[in-house]
C-alpha cells in the first residue's frame, strides 16, 4: 500500500491546522490512534516520533508515500505515562493532574527503552559507536540525533533514491527495535488514555 485511502488526509510536510489540508506522518498517527489532531501523539515515545517527523520533512511529496506502509506501526510504542488522577466531580482532559510519585520511575524507563533501542539499533547496521561517542548521544537516549548521524554509515550512498530506499529501511528496522525492546523490557503496547483513573 503506497497510496492513501480516498477521503482520508494526504500526507504532506510540516504542521497543519487540520486533516482537510492534509497531515504529516504523525498527526495521520495520531488520528490513526483516535488521539486528538496532532504531530505529537502521547501513543508514539518522544525519540522515535522525532525522528519520523524528521523524515516526513525531508523526503519530497513523490517520495513521501514510501511512508504509507508504516503508518499505525508506531502506535503504542511508547512508555505508559503514570497514571493520570480526575477528580471527582472534574471532567476533560484540563482536570487531569498526573501522579508525581511515579514520575521518576518513568523517567527511567523512558531512558531504559531508548538506550535498548538504540544499542538493538546499532548493532543490526553494524555501526561500531566508541564510548566517547555514547556520551554525545546522552547513552543513546538521544535517538533521533543518534538516527540522522548513521545514515551515511557504515557505507555513504551516492544517488538521491539509494537515501530514500535507506531511509525508509531503516525507519522499518528503528520500529522493529523498538517492538523488541519493549518485549524485552516487558513493556505493553497500550492504547491512549489507558492510564486515566478516577480518583
Amino acid at each position: 500500500m503506497s497510496q492513501v485511502p480516498e477521503g482520508l488526509p494526504v500526507l504532506g510536510r510540516g504542521r497543519h491546522r487540520s486533516p482537510a489540508r492534509g497531515a504529516c506522518f504523525l498527526e495521520y498517527t495520531a488520528l490513526l490512534a483516535g488521539e486528538p489532531f496532532s504531530d505529537a501523539p502521547a501513543c508514539v515515545d518522544g525519540e522515535l516520533a522525532a525522528v519520523l517527523r524528521h523524515a516526513n520533512d525531508r523526503l519530497s511529496n513523490a517520495d513521501r508515500r514510501r511512508l504509507v506502509p508504516l503508518l499505525g506501526r508506531a502506535i503504542g510504542l511508547a512508555v505508559p505515562e503514570p497514571l493520570a488522577v480526575r477528580p471527582r466531580g472534574r471532567t476533560g482532559r484540563a482536570a487531569l493532574h498526573w501522579d508525581v510519585r511515579a514520575l521518576p520511575g518513568y523517567a527511567e524507563t523512558v531512558g531504559t527503552l531508548r538506550e535498548t533501542v538504540a544499542r538493538r539499533f546499532t548493532a543490526a547496521l553494524g555501526v561500531d559507536v566508541p564510548p566517547r561517542e555514547w556520551r554525545w548521544y546522552d547513552s543513546g537516549r538521544e535517538l533521533d540525533r543518534l538516527f540522522w548521524s548513521v545514515m551515511l554509515e557504515p557505507t555513504p550512498v551516492t544517488t538521491s533514491p539509494a537515501w530514500v530506499a535507506r531511509l525508509v529501511d531503516r525507519l522499518v528496522l528503528l520500529h522493529e527495535c523498538y517492538e523488541q525492546a519493549m518485549d524485552q523490557l516487558g513493556l505493553a503496547r497500550t492504547a491512549p488514555d489507558a492510564g486515566l483513573v478516577p480518583s
